[in-house]
């Protein structure tokens, strides 16, 4: 069962529930707590991306964050204290950000790994460094996140982004895992769906299947939960109301209105089962928020208990603005049969209306600090 299948383009934090089962049948050792469920730890481990998505925040909403590197002694801290405390099974090396920025990254995975954790990177793969060293730390899964094959579409979002730079560090990768025999690294091939890209996944799907890589392919989302909270209340910015009505193949205010005729189904996995830290080993609410500069910022990690972060997720307000739209349920709707099947319908019939995809973006894309 593939790690990385059905997650989340933009949102790749998005971890399906059979894919939590089979981290924690993989990985898990007893817990202390019979009624203790097994978390993903989610962790940034640089504060920067090298592009600039117009559907992700990074792109859409610019520099509110730290920026910067995480240390090796404060990962180990985390990784320490989440193994021990709280269960976890397995650890995505990303959230918001491009974990490859960091040089140390190998060290990073070999942490993970001394734990008998489940180990998993994705990256826009627009830079590609150390990857014998990356590869000989034995990650579990690497996804390769894009939206297109030419780059006249593939640039319109990811932005900044060099496709046939993508392509050649695709080789390089096929060619290092043959090589080192990393046969334990699943690397797979995550395609974004857009209006404007539905034909360039069959040239990707054939390339990435000639370099021996698994293909998957996702409806685009927009992100973060801030940015989707606004497009729902109105309160969207026009040009990017534009783009997210002329853009995506997944109508987003449709499917979210899908989303809100579920009425059976109220648990969260994203708030109740994922922990989220950011570069500074600051606590997120979930793996949607973006800005830590206010009330979804829940305190320094190794400072918490079990009961502490618990105690700071229970009602909070944004939880509240994201359940009145069934947000979560929109996130994770491949775990809805019901969702899904609505889903497939809604793209189906927003790519049979008549198209005006964005020709080029006008977004006001903001920039952001850069570690190299």
């Amino acid at each position: 069962m593939a790690l990385w299948r059905t997650i989340s383009s933009n949102a790749g934090f998005l971890v399906p529930a059979r894919v939590r089962r089979w981290v924690e049948k993989r990985f898990a050792s007893p817990a202390k707590d019979p009624k203790a469920t097994p978390k993903i730890l989610t962790i940034d481990i640089v504060g920067a991306c090298n592009l600039r998505c117009p559907s992700c925040p990074v792109g859409n909403t610019g520099p509110v964050n730290e920026s910067g590197l995480m240390s090796t002694e404060l990962f180990q801290r985390i990784i320490d204290k989440a193994a021990a405390e709280f269960d976890i099974c397995g650890v995505l090396l990303f959230n918001w950000t491009e974990s490859l920025l960091h040089p140390e990254l190998p060290e990073f995975i070999r942490i993970v790994k001394r734990k008998n954790l489940g180990c998993m990177l994705s990256s826009n793969l627009n830079i590609l460094r150390n990857i014998d060293e990356i590869l000989n730390a034995g990650p579990d899964h690497f996804r390769i996140s894009l939206s297109g094959f030419s780059q006249e579409i593939y640039g319109k979002t990811h932005l900044h982004g060099q496709i046939e730079r993508v392509k050649e560090n695709m080789r390089l990768l096929s060619a290092a895992k043959k090589r080192l025999k990393a046969h334990k690294t699943k690397i797979a091939v995550y395609f974004h769906k857009y209006r404007h890209n539905m034909h360039e996944i069959e040239p990707m799907k054939r390339f990435a299947h000639e370099l021996g890589f698994d293909f998957e392919d996702t409806w685009a989302y927009y992100m973060p939960l801030e940015k989707l909270l606004q497009l729902m209340e109105g309160g969207l910015p026009e040009k990017e109301q534009r783009f997210v009505e002329e853009q995506f193949a997944l109508p987003i205010v449709e499917s979210v209105e899908a989303a809100k005729q579920i009425h059976d189904i109220s648990r969260c996995y994203l708030l109740e089962d994922h922990l989220v830290v950011n570069v500074k080993g600051d606590v997120a609410l979930c793996c949607t928020v973006y800005d830590m500069n206010g009330p979804s910022n829940l305190g320094h990690f190794v400072d918490m208990t079990v009961e502490d972060v618990k105690k700071a997720k229970s009602r909070h307000p944004t939880c509240d603005s994201c359940a009145k739209h069934n947000i979560f349920l929109h996130y994770t709707y491949y775990d809805v049969p019901e969702l899904a099947k609505t889903y497939e319908h809604l793209a189906a019939r927003n790519l049979a209306s008549p198209a005006s995809p964005c020709k080029s973006l006008s977004l006001p894309i903001v920039d952001a600090e850069v570690v190299a």
